[in-house]
């Protein structure tokens, strides 16, 4: 038997057709796609976010295009995090978006969100450098923030020296003592968590507590890492060895408000009133701050002081963690700010006359 199959039939266009046909693609592709893309990025980015409540987002310094889009997203305050990155590079917003604190109304579209990130903050900023006391914050915020109480301040942060973190925060004006403890304490604990899954912290042998109390010493002594590395490791030393620190930044914290009221008792101290008064950290201490009996008085205690005296920065924490040892076991700073590291008492007696004394 023989298969008979059909020729299959193609169709052929002339050149005439060709040219019809090669003009309707190219109106179609100029013209009609970018007409339908356009009319549906335009829906896009003027639909309303799917989200039913405001927003609150801190917009940080240094924060890149593609971290303000994924948390954006995730928060529900964009639809599409694509689309607001491309939204963004197309209108060159970015980096015109002003850091800080904001609150994104609910069902705001893409347009108005970006709208508002180059406007600017509803917030406010308030930075807390390292080094500094709890009532030195408190003070700083009660001149800010209506809201916020020097006295709840002190009372909520009993015992947290050192456990907030130094840092800029945004802040409403309606916010509280509350809101800033939060704020601080949340970050201290974050920053913390990353440094405790360091290989540094698993090999040292320092308490939590001795480490905080270290690094609040060492914010006061230096402000250099490597030089904070080797008085970490001076420290130590000395310590070890049953020696006094002598470390006068505890004595500091010690004198500034000694004698104003008795700290067992319960009750906020120093006022407020005599907080805008008090020197925090006198330069010049007399005989009688340095005979003071107390634990922070590392001039005649041994052993660190009971509690950090400050706020400190990560980098003084991660000092804390790796000390340099060398052969060093004093060290003094000079008139202009200059360390001078001595390995005997000799040598430590002579660079106090070279330094200190003429």
């Amino acid at each position: 038997m023989i298969s008979i199959m059909e020729d299959k039939k193609y169709l052929v266009l002339n050149k005439k057709q060709k040219r019809v046909f090669l003009l309707v693609i190219t109106v179609f592709v100029l013209i009609v796609v970018p007409i339908f893309g356009a009319g549906y990025i335009n829906y896009a980015i003027n639909r309303p976010s799917q989200t039913f409540r405001d927003i609150n987002y801190n917009l940080k310094s240094g924060q890149s295009l593609s971290e303000l889009g994924r948390d954006l997203k995730n928060l529900g305050v964009i639809n599409s995090e694509n689309l607001f990155n491309i939204y963004v590079r197309l209108t060159r917003s970015y980096p015109a978006f002003k850091e800080g604190l904001y609150t994104f109304p609910s069902g705001s579209s893409m347009v108005a969100v970006v709208g508002q990130l180059k406007k600017g903050t509803n917030g406010i900023a308030i930075t807390f450098i390292e080094g500094k006391r709890l009532e030195e914050y408190a003070l700083q915020a009660s001149k800010i923030l209506p809201s916020f109480s020097y006295d709840e301040f002190i009372k909520k942060t009993k015992g947290m020296e050192g456990m907030l973190f130094p840092d800029t925060y945004f802040f409403y004006l309606s916010a509280t003592e509350d809101d800033v403890i939060r704020v601080m304490k949340n970050n201290f604990e974050k920053k913390w968590n990353e440094v405790k899954k360091s290989e540094k912290y698993q090999n040292s042998s320092l308490t939590d507590k001795e480490i905080f109390i270290l690094a609040s010493l060492l914010e006061k002594e230096s402000n250099d890492g490597k030089e904070r590395q080797i008085i970490a490791g001076i420290i130590l030393k000395r310590l070890a060895q049953g020696e006094i620190l002598g470390i006068d930044a505890s004595n500091q914290y010690l004198v500034a408000d000694y004698g104003l009221c008795n700290k067992e008792l319960d009750i906020v101290c120093p006022s407020f009133k005599d907080a805008q008064k008090i020197d925090w950290w006198k330069n010049s201490l007399s005989t009688y701050d340095l005979s003071i009996d107390s634990p922070y008085n590392l001039r005649i205690k041994t052993g660190l002081p009971p509690t950090p005296i400050s706020s400190f920065s990560l980098s003084s924490l991660e000092s804390a963690l790796s000390p340099i040892q060398t052969e060093y076991l004093y060290y003094l700073h000079d008139k202009n700010g200059k360390i001078w590291f001595a390995k005997t008492l000799d040598e430590h007696n002579q660079n106090i006359q070279k330094y200190l004394q003429k």
